[in-house]
Order: structure tokens, then sequence, then C-alpha cells
């Protein structure tokens, strides 16, 4: 009786944790052997259930014109997903960066000769540099499940991408610009913020969510000067202490005119969405985490905001890279801690750098924390240098609960 009395403490403590004990998704590296690269930067892919996450791929072709690149680089994507048995129609989102924005039509049209129906959600941002000799880079999410694939709203009307994606518990919204219905753009910046911000609202509206439903956002901004402004408008839309995960980056173009672009990814499920905030980052007007959480959960799956090396309560401490790199590393480690985590969990990262000649240098430091998962990862440069602060790196990632 004592026996079957603890069997039916533990099923029912099972059940309310909805199953959680035994619902974790295996990962699977995306190697010829499916095993983990030993003392990697990164992996080439990583399958986490029925998600597929793809390292960034240059164009490796320095000789090439737009078009070969393009080419090159959606199949260079392709050979990555084949080793999960998938091709280009899994992809749900892609983040394109372009260091000639002059060939954004020419762009446009080769990467739609791939996307026919329900083409991916679409982020496209001018950039200054890639790694090596590469002139652009693009980075994919895909799903294993095309029967939960499915598209959000109309097709954009004259560009080979959707809306927004959504697919099992999860929500892909392509950058949104500022532009009004009729495609002008709002005379202030402050408007120009708000009505991108909108853009993304009727995205999520579409598939019956709200901005509470967000777990991360990146804001794209061309100019430093707008930060505060971005940040008074953006506050506007999520509950104070509760926002998303946020990563800001300073890019020299965005698409169609827009001085401000925003993409999201949001749980289906609000039940399974909570913030992450380690005690040791403060939080305010004047902490790391303003108008934004350290980290939020959607599921087994957790986004980080972009974090830097600043050390708590005293922001940017030292403008040597060694430092910042390996304070960024340190600070990404008390944030998956907070969450039950540690670097073996990480799926996915993207490093921004103040300075591509900081690269090799930078990756000194990140190889012994990083290699650890590795997730797959993307790297750039992503201005040209008009940031008005000391930050030489800054990243955000998205880690993962497996088996």
């Amino acid at each position: 009786m004592k026996r079957l009395l603890i069997v039916l403490l533990l099923t029912l403590a099972v059940a309310a944790m909805g199953g959680q004990a035994f619902a974790q998704p295996k990962k699977t590296f995306l190697t010829r052997d499916n095993k983990r690269p030993e003392n990697a930067l990164f992996a080439p892919g990583i399958q986490v259930g029925t998600t597929v996450y793809v390292a960034g791929k240059g164009d490796y072709k320095p000789d090439e014109d737009m078009e070969g690149k393009v080419r090159n680089c959606l199949n260079e994507i392709k050979k990555s997903l084949q080793v999960a048995g998938l091709d280009l129609n899994s992809i749900v989102k892609c983040w394109c960066y372009l260091e000639d924005p002059s060939l954004y039509a020419e762009f446009n049209r080769v990467y739609g000769e791939y996307f026919h129906n329900d083409p991916p959600a679409r982020t496209t941002l001018g950039v200054p540099n890639v790694p090596g000799d590469s002139e652009i880079e693009i980075t994919a999410i895909a799903t294993s499940d095309l029967s939960a694939k499915k598209r959000v709203g109309a097709p954009v009307e004259g560009f080979p991408f959707s809306n927004g994606i959504r697919t099992g518990d999860t929500l892909y919204i392509s950058g949104k610009g500022d532009h009004l219905p009729d495609g002008k753009h709002p005379a202030t910046f402050e408007e120009q913020v708000r009505q991108a911000m909108r853009n993304v609202g009727k995205v999520l509206h579409e598939a019956g969510l709200d901005y509470e439903n967000v777990v991360f956002s990146s804001v794209y901004m061309d100019n430093y000067d707008n930060f505060g402004i971005v940040n008074k408008v953006y506050s506007e839309f999520f509950e104070y202490g509760n926002e998303p995960a946020r990563s800001n980056v300073f890019v020299d173009w965005i698409p169609g005119g827009s001085h401000i672009e925003i993409t999201c990814i949001a749980a289906t499920d609000l039940s399974k969405r909570k913030v992450v905030r380690p005690k040791s980052m403060s939080y305010g007007p004047t902490g790391m985490a303003m108008t934004a959480s350290p980290a939020c959960w959607n599921g087994d799956t957790l986004y980080t905001s972009g974090i830097a090396g600043e050390v708590a309560w005293e922001g940017i401490a030292t403008v040597d890279l060694t430092a910042q790199a390996t304070q960024m590393s340190e600070n990404i480690v008390d944030v998956l801690a907070e969450a039950g985590l540690d670097l073996s969990n990480i799926v996915s990262g993207c490093v921004y750098l103040r300075n591509i000649n900081d690269y090799a240098p930078f990756n000194e430091v990140y190889r012994p924390y990083f290699s650890k998962g590795p997730g797959v990862r993307t790297c750039l440069m992503p201005n040209s240098g008009y940031e008005k602060n000391d930050v030489r790196c800054r990243a955000s990632f998205i880690a993962a609960r497996t088996k």
C-alpha cells in the first residue's frame, strides 16, 4: 500500500509538470557521424527535437557575382539540412547579411528562385563585414515537421519571404520596418519606432497572439543617437519586469528606407513563457537589462538577450578585448545558471564584433567557453564603427533543455 501511494504521488508530480521530465527533446549534431565536434568554435548544424539550427554560411566565392554568391550560400545551408534529411523547404526563418546593399534587388531575385510556396520569414540587413572573403552570410532555423509549418498572413507582395511562419510552439516574424500601409514612413523617428512595433503586432494578432507572447526581439537601428527613443517607445508595448529577451544591433543599412527594423520570436502557448533574471544583473533605466529580460523561456528553449562584457553595477570596465570577451562569457554563464543550464546547453549563437579584425583574438577566448556545446554560430561586424560606447563584443544565444 505504501509503495502504491509513492507511485501515485510521483505520477501526480509528473503530471503537474506537464510531463517535462520525459518530454525534453533530443539533441543531435548535424555532422557526418552525428557526433559532437570536439574543441570546435561552433557546429555546422544542430537538431533539437523538430527544430534545426544552421550555422551562418558565407558565400565562399570571392570572384563570383551576387548570383553565384547567393546560390553557393543557400547550397551550403542545403548541405547541412540534408544531414537531417531535410531541404530548403523546411526553413522557417532566415537572417541575411549583405556587405553591398546596392545588390539587394539582385539578391532577392536569386533567393526567390529557391523559395516558391510559403517562403520562410526573413530579416535582411546591410553590414560592413562578414568573416573571411565572403560578402554575404545567411543563417537559418528549420523544422523537421512540415505538417506544423504554417504561413501567417498573406505573402509579402513582391518579396520572397512570409510575414511570419508558425511551427509547433513558436512563431517566427520577419523583420518589420516602419512602413505605413501606403508604403510611406511616419514623419518622426519616434513614430517610426511605434509603427515598426505595430507592424510586428499585426503579425502577432494574425497568429492569435499578442506582445506578451514575445520571447525574443532583435532591434536593428542605423543611428546610435536614436537609441534612447527606441527604448522609450519599445517599452510601451511590454509589461515592466516581464519584457522578452532582446538584442540591440546597430547596422549600416535597413531595407526600404526604414531607420528601424524589429524582428521577433514568440511563444504560441503563453504558459510556456517565463523570464529569467540573475540577481547579479541590475534592472531599471540604468541597469543592464533596460527594457529587456536577460533571458526568456519558451518551453524547453531559452533565448538570451544580447550580452556584452559589462561588469555588474559598473558597465564596461575596460576596452581590452580579451577582458571584455571573458566577462561576456561569464555573464552568459550566470544567465544560464539561473535557468538551470550551462554552456553545454547552447544550441545557437549570434556574435557581433566592433571590428572584424578582432575575429581571431576573440575566438581564442570564445573557444574554451563555447566549445562545450558547441552550438551553431553567426559572427559579423554589424556597423562601420559609429556606436558611441566601448563595447567590443556582444552576443545573444539560444539554449535548450535536452535529453
